[in-house]
This record gives structure tokens, C-alpha cells and sequence, in this order.
């Protein structure tokens, strides 16, 4: 009452997601004029973020401001953190950029463009710097890179690196995704395996990944699972607003309830979210794949006819994804992905990669290992199965070889400087190593 009748002046402020959770609708709110204080953008944000440079270099001595690192500071703010607002996230920056800086020493330094992109690289870990001579080249043997841990799937792989390749150098919708990828294919051909490559060659780290079994998924109040309400997180926005810059593997897509396929559709178009306390989630940093077992049985049948894989997709598409899946979401990936079955002499080849991995892991305990390739051979066509891929081949190989090595460690026949050696029988042989 007393404002209403100018007894009182009040200014008051609050944020747009508490004005909307708390005085929206109340007679408080209606009695109070509603002024909004947008984020200052362009010009203005520079001429705002200039006035606070002389006190961040008064603060750290021998460092000085460029436009250039001003600038930067702003679009590479605005462009990849979205739960700060500006000027405030500029100037943040700016001041971490001149404190690392300044602990290293550096006299009458002028910070540059560049130096604010590795600032911004630590604060989200998105690597925002010029791309380096080695990560250029790493891009550029993006498929030998990956083919080192995956075999065959040639299509998949480049259609990928492609994607991988444009969005490093900014080729790309700004606001999207990376990129998006629909794979699609029987059961333990690589799909899964594919998505854990390009975390680990392309991000670095297999902690990249943010993995959802869409099966957990299936019913109308997964959306809130999945995105949070007021009292609660969601696993996905939660995930992806704590590492932007990751790996989105949705496992076995085509079961997910309908209202998650909307949301999907909304990431794919617009590159973003908002979670369930009302806060954007910036996906346009993410790789989303998703990975589908439907019509798996088809594309076994109409690869071993030869069929085209172009007019195979086609046809998935009408016959198979048209009755799970709107068209609309389906138009909105990048690329659908058509694995193809296993030959036999791709589980050889998935056989030796799987014992250098168990190679890899001895080594490390001081152990060798030897791989007779008539024994790798025989252990693949034992574990062969083209109904279920690579999955029997994995099983055997913990069943004959890892479990064998393990209960030999154990009971002491195996020793540091040991060679394991891996017989033309498939069975495993110890070597014991020459006395000192």
C-alpha cells in the first residue's frame, strides 16, 4: 500500500529467473514498474570492459591490455559461456589472463588474443586457442587416428572426421551442434566402440563422454529425468552444463518416449536448452550421436545381397525409422550412419587389437606380452558370431586370456619381466625372464 501511494521509493533488482519463480503474478509485482537491464553486447560491451582495464593493470604489474585481448574476451565469452553474462565474465577473464601472466614473470607483456583464448580454454576446458601445428595435423589424419583402435566402418569414420574437421575451424552453423549422427546397424559392429574413439582421439580423455541408455527413458515423465525441475537436476543438462565440450552417446535412441525425441529435435535445431530451473544449456560445443538397433535384421539381409548403401538407407528410412521416429527429427542429424556386419576377417583383425589392449596393460606391470597371429586367428574364428559382432569375441578373450593371466599373477607363476606369450593354439604360455 504504501508504494502504491508513493509513501515509499523503492529500486529493487533480481534475476530474470527469480523475478519469474518469486514476484511475477504477486501483488508486489504488479504494484513495481518492471525495468529490464539487458547484457551489454558489441561497442558497448567494449566500452564498458576498457574502463576496467587500467585497474586490472594497476593490479598486476608489467602486463598490459590489448583491444585485441578485449575483444576477445567478449566473443569468446558470449560464445562459450553462457551461465555468466557480461560484463562481468569479460572482465573475469581478463584479470585470470593477467594473473597467469604475471606469475610467469613476463615484463611489459601485452596480452593478445591468444592468451585470452587459453584462459578461456582452462575456465571450460573448450580448446578455443589457434590450433597448433600438431592438433592441425592430428585433424588432418583424423581417420588414420581413429583406425588404430576401429576397424573397417570406413563411411562412418570419414563421415565423422569430415564433421570433426569443419567445426574445429568454425565451418559450421553457430548455432548447432557440432555435429549429430544417427548410427544404425546389428547389434556389436562398432557403433558404441566408434563414439569412445572420437572421445579419446579428438577430446583427449574418455571422460568426454556423457553416456544415456535410452531405455531409461521410455515413459512421459522422463522428461523431467532427463532436464530437471525446480527441486530437482536433470542427469543431461546437468551433465552438459558442467562439461559443454563432450561426447553425447544415446544408446539405443529408437526406444526413448516420444516427448524426448522433441527435445532432441530442439537441441539439433537451436543448439541449446533449458533445464528445469530455467537456465540456457549451451549444447553447441557437444558431438551428439545416438545409436539404433532398428532394422538391424534388414541391413544384415541387404548387405550380403550387395545392396546399395545409399538405396539401403532409403529404404531404412521409409520402412523401419518413419514408424519410430518423426521426419523431422530424422532430417535434423547430420548424417545416418549404416554399419555394416562383420566379416571374418574383420574379428581377426578386432581380435588383435582387443590383445594389444591386454599388451598395453601388462607393460605397464613390467610384464611383455607375445601375440602368435595363427593363435589370434583361431581365438576370432572361435569367438566369431554375425549375429552379434564383436560382443562373443570380447567374452572369449576375457574367458581364455584374461581370466587365465589373472589367476596365474595371483598364484605367483607370472612375475615382473615375465614374457606372456599368447601359443598358435590360442592358449597362454609363460616365458620366465633370465635371472640378474
Amino acid at each position: 500500500n504504501a508504494l502504491e501511494r508513493k509513501y515509499v521509493f523503492c529500486l529493487s533488482s533480481a534475476t530474470n529467473r527469480n523475478y519469474a519463480k518469486y514476484i511475477e503474478g504477486t501483488a508486489i509485482g504488479n504494484t513495481m514498474s518492471r525495468v529490464l537491464v539487458k547484457e551489454p553486447e558489441g561497442d558497448q560491451a567494449i566500452r564498458i570492459v576498457e574502463s576496467k582495464v587500467s585497474r586490472i593493470e594497476g593490479k598486476f604489474k608489467n602486463v598490459f591490455i590489448s583491444y585485441n585481448a578485449v575483444e576477445a574476451a567478449i566473443d569468446l565469452s558470449s560464445k562459450y559461456m553462457h551461465d555468466k553474462y557480461l560484463p562481468a565474465k569479460a572482465i573475469e577473464i581478463l584479470e585470470k589472463t593477467a594473473a597467469r601472466i604475471s606469475s610467469e614473470k613476463k615484463k611489459n607483456y601485452i596480452c593478445t588474443k591468444n592468451d585470452v583464448a587459453i584462459t578461456v580454454n582452462e575456465m571450460t576446458d573448450i580448446p578455443t586457442q589457434d590450433i597448433e601445428a600438431n592438433e592441425g595435423e592430428k585433424l588432418l589424419r583424423l581417420e588414420e587416428e581413429i583406425h588404430k583402435y576401429m576397424i573397417d566402418q570406413e563411411e562412418a569414420v570419414e563421415a565423422v572426421a569430415d564433421s570433426l574437421r569443419r567445426a574445429r575451424v568454425e565451418l559450421r552453423e553457430g548455432k548447432r551442434p557440432i555435429a549429430s549422427f544417427l548410427f544404425m546397424g546389428p547389434t556389436g559392429v562398432g557403433k558404441t566402440e566408434l563414439a569412445k574413439t572420437i572421445t579419446r582421439v579428438y577430446f583427449g580423455d574418455k571422460d568426454y563422454m556423457i553416456r544415456l541408455d535410452m531405455s531409461e527413458y521410455q515413459h512421459q515423465d522422463s522428461v523431467e529425468k532427463m532436464i530437471g525441475s525446480s527441486d530437482n537436476k536433470g542427469y543431461l543438462t546437468e551433465a552438459v552444463r558442467k562439461k559443454p565440450f563432450s561426447l553425447i552417446l544415446l544408446d539405443e535412441f529408437e526406444k526413448a518416449h516420444p516427448k524426448i525425441f522433441d527435445l532432441f529435435l530442439q537441441v539439433m535445431d537451436d543448439g541449446r536448452l533449458t533445464d528445469g530451473e530455467g537456465r540456457t544449456i549451451d549444447f553447441t560445443n557437444s558431438i551428439i550421436i545416438a545409436t539404433s538397433n532398428a532394422g538391424s535384421n534388414y541391413i544384415q539381409k541387404e548387405i550380403v545381397k550387395g545392396t546399395n548403401i545409399e538405396e539401403l538407407k532409403t529404404d531404412l528410412i521409409n520402412e523401419h525409422l518413419n514408424k519410430i521416429m518423426r521426419p523431422e527429427l530424422i532430417n535434423r542429424f547430420d548424417g545416418l550412419i549404416v554399419f555394416k556386419p562383420l566379416s571374418r576377417k574383420d574379428v581377426v583383425e578386432i581380435a588383435k587389437l582387443m590383445l594389444k589392449g591386454v599388451g598395453k596393460l601388462l607393460k605397464e606391470k613390467g610384464i611383455f606380452f607375445e601375440i602368435n597371429e595363427q593363435g589370434a586367428a583361431k581365438l576370432a574364428e572361435e569367438g566369431y558370431d554375425p549375429k552379434f559382432g564383436a560382443r562373443p569375441l570380447r567374452r572369449l578373450l576375457q574367458k581364455k586370456i584374461d581370466n587365465e593371466i589373472a589367476v596365474k599373477m595371483l598364484s605367483g607363476d607370472i612375475e615382473r619381466r615375465d614374457t606372456i606369450v599368447l601359443n598358435a593354439d590360442g592358449a597362454i604360455e609363460v616365458r620366465k625372464a633370465k635371472e640378474l
